[in-house]
């Protein structure tokens, strides 16, 4: 086959520069309403966090902070871990990460306080302890657990930047250990130290931070260079799509607990709302007997 003369294919080309420079001029627009939206965003909303935590050395560098352990080694990350509870109550951990002795850290993020986060943390421990220890192993070789909650609110009111719960004898205030460690950190409060100043950068995540090189330039990864901007804001689209799908669900099931309050039959409810299954709507109209 004979190529094209070369004179045809300048003029085409030159025919189509003005709709390449319009097509790029719209993706380079596009690109920055992205930027713009991915920088709003910090380490302590989900999204981002579960991001930057994908990394173990970032989680390292984190865990190294909080529990002031410089030579701890994380050797597994594992972000949103899904837990399966047949038959009762799944959960799906923020992240759960494991060092070389094979204890385990979950790291959880929240900004609100609208929930009772104290159960929430025994839930996730429970979870945790069941789902990861060999049958037939000895009490003495479970690992240790470490259960750190990251707020934004002072979770206690106490004033300050960090808490340890421990179990003491009420009498006696001996400490008695189990091999679980509760902490709690929060953006709140600046008490000036490197662990508060982490804190505070997870609250306004900008530029690369000398103390926090490996978190601060993944930071930067996702909101500075192109694929990252991309990637966080299809992730941001999946995360808005969930959310409006669980307070639909919200509502349909506040719905059916009215109904079912009022005498209509489970069959019914289920006609009316199709979403929610049978055995879904019986477990609902159990909680009401």
């Amino acid at each position: 086959m004979n190529s094209l003369p070369c004179f045809f294919v300048g003029n085409l080309y030159n025919k189509s520069r003005p709709l390449i420079k319009k097509g790029m001029k719209i993706i380079m627009q596009r690109y920055e309403e992205q930027k713009k939206l991915v920088s709003k965003l910090n380490v302590i909303d989900d999204v981002l966090f579960h991001k930057v935590v994908e990394d173990k050395e970032v989680c390292e560098e984190i865990l190294r902070i909080i529990l002031n352990k410089p030579d701890l080694v994380v050797v597994e990350s594992q972000p949103q871990r899904f837990l399966r509870n047949l038959g009762a109550h799944s959960v799906i951990l923020d992240v759960l990460c494991q060092d070389g002795s094979g204890d385990y850290f979950n790291i959880e993020v929240q900004k609100k306080n609208d929930d009772d986060h104290q159960k929430r943390i025994r839930f996730n421990r429970s979870n945790i302890d069941t789902s990861f220890v060999e049958s037939g192993i000895k009490y003495e070789q479970l690992p240790d657990v470490y259960l750190i909650f990251l707020t934004k609110f002072d979770i206690f009111g106490e004033k300050h930047t960090i808490y340890h719960i421990e179990r003491v004898i009420k009498e006696t205030g001996t400490i008695v250990e189990n091999g679980t460690h509760e902490i709690y950190v929060n953006t709140a409060i600046d008490d000036g130290t490197e662990l508060a100043g982490l804190m505070q950068y997870f609250k306004k995540s900008v530029g690369v931070h000398q103390k926090f090189q490996k978190l601060s330039k993944r930071v930067q990864y996702f909101k500075e260079s192109q694929k990252g901007v991309i990637e966080m804001c299809e992730l941001v689209e999946e995360y808005a799509k969930k959310y409006v799908e669980e307070e639909v669900k919200k509502v349909e099931i506040k719905t059916a607990l009215n109904l079912l309050q009022n005498g209509i039959s489970v069959e019914l409810v289920v006609k009316s709302l199709p979403s929610l299954s049978e055995q879904f709507v019986k477990e609902l109209q159990a909680q009401l007997l």
